[in-house]
């Protein structure tokens, strides 16, 4: 069995911390021992309070996250602030946690190579802006309408919805970015996409699709980014053949 060390290094080799966004604040979030042994590991996209509650109830040693459990400064450690509540939980139950937020989305192999590939795209290449190496941009293998293809990234991300707004054009070009890629539009169109895909944009942005020349596809944050979590799951028992893994379902945004 690893330790808490070796699977944080073993993970951090996947997914190098030299990716990370300047801005992110991504690696060991909580951790009392180092070298605890590591027997169950539970995989989520967010740190909430139920999936916390769930190691908590199931003897997990470990939760391996994407989004950071601490993004911003914490101002106090205090039973009286939700997140610091999480915390102390996790600290007096020896639970481990470890996010890889913007280097999971950027390193090869990772978050954005993994939704390329669940797109279908061939020809995949990194599109880097300002440093950040976030978004793919690969070719569909027969060029497609628009509500044909949100009809089937619908379908293959398990997403509530789909939001699209057509430029005039069938999709065939076609960069990806799980989460929130609204800032990255001018970049994949610069980049040669006819269309993006990603978690979050703008009425606003969407609006101006035939004006940018861009189709535009909105999934959804979490359903552009969630399935990424049982790909760690696999890759972590991969490597240790006797952990256990689990994934957690952290999806607190319902639609109706």
């Amino acid at each position: 069995m690893p330790s808490v060390q070796e699977l944080y290094e073993f993970l951090s080799s996947k997914f190098p911390k030299s990716y990370s966004c300047d801005w992110d604040n991504d690696g060991l979030m909580v951790c009392t021992n180092l070298n605890r042994e590591v027997v169950r590991v539970l995989c989520t996209l967010d740190v909430t309070d139920a999936a916390v509650d769930h190691a908590i109830s199931n003897n997990f040693d470990v939760i391996v996250s994407h989004h950071p459990l601490i993004f911003s400064p914490l101002k106090c450690v205090s039973a009286t602030d939700a997140k610091s509540r999480r915390i102390m939980k996790l600290i007096s139950h020896n639970i481990s946690v470890m996010s890889f937020h913007s280097r999971l989305d950027a390193a090869p192999g990772g978050l954005n190579d993994v939704f390329a590939k669940l797109m279908g795209l061939s020809d995949v290449e990194t599109v880097e802006v300002d440093g950040e190496r976030v978004c793919r941009i690969g070719t569909v293998q027969t060029p497609t309408t628009c509500a044909e293809f949100a009809a089937f990234a619908k379908k293959t991300l398990g997403a509530e919805r789909v939001l699209y707004a057509e430029a005039g054009m069938p999709v065939h070009r076609v960069a990806v970015c799980g989460g929130d890629g609204k800032d990255f539009v001018e970049a994949v169109k610069a980049a040669g996409a006819d269309s993006y895909i990603t978690g979050q944009l703008s009425y606003n942005i969407m609006e101006e699709a035939s004006e940018i020349g861009l189709n535009m596809f909105e999934a959804g944050h979490f359903f552009t980014e969630d399935f990424i979590v049982g790909y760690l799951t696999l890759l972590i028992l991969k490597e240790y053949t006797q952990v256990q893994t689990a994934y957690f379902g952290s999806n607190l945004v319902k639609a109706i």
